[in-house]
Order: structure tokens, then sequence, then C-alpha cells
């Protein structure tokens, strides 16, 4: 490797942090503002801006969107919302926060049916009281009305998996679906059983209904089902048909689900991942299990499960320095090349152990491996896990495009290490 001559300075005020970007050829810091988007942020799938609702009917008199927010019930009205506009040019629809129900929201979709809807692309329907069969069954209309839909917005409302069991009836060559968000459903209990029927529901989701579920949206490249409530044998049957079914998924969102709880779920989920054919090259997926209280027990469960994939985020999981040791052991088989571990507190020694070094910190690194991205931040990391990582940037422990390393308030001011 070509010496390298670079200082790092480093800033690491409350309103300032340090990102490191390494190139072929050289190393350099550039400072971020921490006002800007955390690598360990859920990506979203659509940016829901707040709009007022005099904005948002304004903005429908000219914009290619029908945007009805904050009204209620009796105010939802496709054809004044669409107004003088030509119905074939309309790419979004959004209804957020209008306490819209079933009955009401059947009533919106028979209205759109109406119209022809070329250019529809996007149905986010997020922060209503959407549920039951009936929602499912307006849903697959809609979706066979306008296939060119690709981002159905399906966030905080009242569905279960059942309540979707229509949409297995649709078309899988003409669905366009990419995004789907689940996020805060009560995708495993539906909102009408007790808890005397909990059992019979479970009975009722079945691999072979939501194998053709996730079958008839064969473009999904998005998932996301944060926040949501959903038992382990929903959660397990779902994920094993969208990774076995779906060749082109990309991301799948599992925050906030409690799963430090449910390591066995963990170990199933994981399972899935493992790929059949060790010649056939690593999918492209990021797998999203942030803020499930996994602990070094999850991630001793991920790194012996012999998953492969492209991404994970394990930010929010009360790691260790034992956790960090488990994944170095991992790293050169996994696949990985984005590894997100912020908000985990490990220190100086999990530092050392991803790493593989000794008590003094001296260069025994680990076999080289794939990882280009690397997310630390709020780990609280010290000048001597610095000087650790930069001394494994010298020894291409690996080949890091980007490290970061927001929020560790523990480093010197204006500490600086020469590479």
């Amino acid at each position: 490797m070509n010496a390298i001559a670079a200082t790092i300075a480093v800033d690491i005020a409350r309103t300032q942090s340090a990102v490191l970007f390494k190139s072929p050829s050289s190393t350099s810091f550039t400072s971020t503002s921490s006002s800007d988007k955390d690598a360990s942020t859920t990506p979203t799938l659509f940016e829901q801006a707040s709009v007022d609702t005099d904005d948002a009917k304004a903005l429908n008199t000219h914009s290619r969107e029908i945007t009805m927010v904050d009204l209620s019930p009796e105010e939802l009205d496709i054809v004044q919302a669409l107004g003088d506009r030509a119905p074939e040019s309309i790419e979004c629809v959004r209804i957020n926060r209008c306490r819209m129900n079933c009955e009401t929201f059947q009533l919106l979709v028979d209205a759109l049916c109406k119209y022809e809807l070329p250019c529809l692309h996007t149905v986010d329907i997020s922060q209503n009281r959407v549920g039951g069969a009936q929602a499912g069954t307006a849903l697959a209309k809609l979706l066979t009305h306008a296939p060119t839909i690709r981002f159905l917005s399906l966030g905080w409302n009242q569905l279960s998996l059942v309540d979707l069991k229509a949409l297995a009836a649709t078309d899988s060559g003409t669905c366009s679906i990419q995004c789907l968000d689940l996020r805060a459903n009560p995708l495993g209990t539906s909102h009408k059983l007790s808890s005397k029927k909990a059992k019979k529901y479970a009975e009722s989701v079945d691999n072979i209904w939501v194998s053709a579920l996730v079958a008839a949206m064969p473009n999904l490249t998005h998932v996301q089902m944060a926040q949501a409530t959903i038992d382990d044998s929903s959660l397990v049957c779902l994920l094993h048909a969208l990774t076995a079914k779906v060749s082109c998924l990309e991301y799948i969102g599992l925050e906030w689900l409690g799963l430090g709880s449910r390591l066995a779920t963990v170990r199933s989920i994981m399972s899935g991942l493992v790929p059949a054919d060790l010649a056939v090259p690593v999918r492209s997926l990021h797998l999203n299990l942030a803020a499930n209280n996994l602990g070094d027990g999850g991630v001793k469960i991920i790194a012996e499960s012999g998953a492969m994939l492209t991404s994970l985020t394990l930010a929010c999981n009360f790691i260790t320095e034992r956790g960090t040791g488990m994944l170095a052991k991992w790293l050169p088989s996994s696949g990985l090349l984005a590894l997100e571990l912020s908000d985990n507190y490990f220190g100086d020694q999990g530092i050392a152990s991803l790493l593989v070094t000794d008590g003094r910190y001296q260069s025994v690194y680990s076999p080289y491996n794939q990882l280009i991205s690397l997310g630390l931040n709020s780990c609280c990391l010290t000048d001597t896990s610095l000087r650790m990582l930069t001394d494994a940037l010298t020894y291409n422990w690996a080949p890091l495009a980007s490290l970061r390393i927001l929020r560790n308030n523990r480093m010197s001011p204006g500490a600086k290490v020469a590479l």
C-alpha cells in the first residue's frame, strides 16, 4: 500500500461533527453539521412534510398531486380536490390525518376508479383509521385500476396481514408496487380480534396465501414494518416469503419490534438469509434491526447464522464489546458492505474488539473484510478509538469510503491524528 500522508483534524464541538471519506489516493475529513441526516436514521419511503390545509388547497390548484390533510371524513371529496385538473395528469394522492375509516376509504377508491389515472405512482393514506377486510378489497380494486402505482404508504392505520389477503388475487403481471409502508399497523393481530381469538388468527396466517400475497408484488424493493405489532409466526412467514419470492428486494425495515425478547424469531429471520448456493453472488439487501434491544445475545445469533447480506443496521441495541467481537469474526464471510452500529455506547473496548486488537491496541487486525461504510455515531468513543481506527485503515483493515463518528463528545477538541 502506498504511503498515505494526511492530517486529520477532529472538531467534536456539539454543533459540529466529522465524517471520514477515504478515496483510493487520499484520506480527508469533511466537517458535517449535526443537523444533517444521521446515518442511523431509518430510510423513509415517502417524504411527509407538514402541509397546512390552506397551503394544500392552493397546491392542489396547480400541482399533479391530490392532497387532503387534517380534514374530517365528511370533507373528503375527490371531485372537489381534483378541481379543473385532468385526471390523467395526477401522479400522487395523499390523504393524511383525516380519521378515515375503511368505509370512507372504499368510497374514495370508488370515486378514483371513475377516472383514468395513467400517471398515478404514489398513494399515501398513512395516519388514518383504515383497516379490515373491506379496506383490503378497496386496495386491490385501486391497484387493479391503476397498475402504475409504485409507492404505497399504509403506515399508522389499523391493517392486519389478513386484511391484505385480497391483494393476493391481483395480477402480478400488472402490479408495479416497489415500496410498501406498513409501519405501526397491527399486522399480526387484527384490531377487531380479542385475545381469546388470537390462536384462531394465527392459524389464518398460513404460508400459502402469504406467499401468494408477496408473489402478487414481484417488483418490491422496500418494505417497512417499523413499530408494527406482529406475532412471531406471522413475521417469520412474511419475511421468508419476501426473501424467497422477491429477487429485487433491497430493504427490510424491522425497527422497534421488540425482537430482543424474541431471539428465536431473530434466528428464524436470519435463517431465511442463508444462501442455498455459496457460488451465487450476495443479494443486495439492507436489513434494519435498529432499536430492538438485541444485546450481545441477538448479535451472537446473527453472527452464527451464516446469513449473507450487503447492509445491516444494528443501531441502538445495547451492544457491548463482546458483541462487536462476534461481529468481527463474522465480517469476512458476511458479505457486508455497510454496517451501522451507532448509539450502542461500547466505547474504546468495543472498537478494540471490532478491529481485533490486543490490550495495547497494537495492530493485529482480522483478515481483510469488504466494508466500505461503518457507522459509529454516539458510541462513547475517545481519541484512543480514533487512533485505532486510523491505524486499522493504514493496515488496510477494510476499504472504508465512509466512517461516521458523529456526536462522540469524549474526543478532545482539536485532536489530530497523522496517517
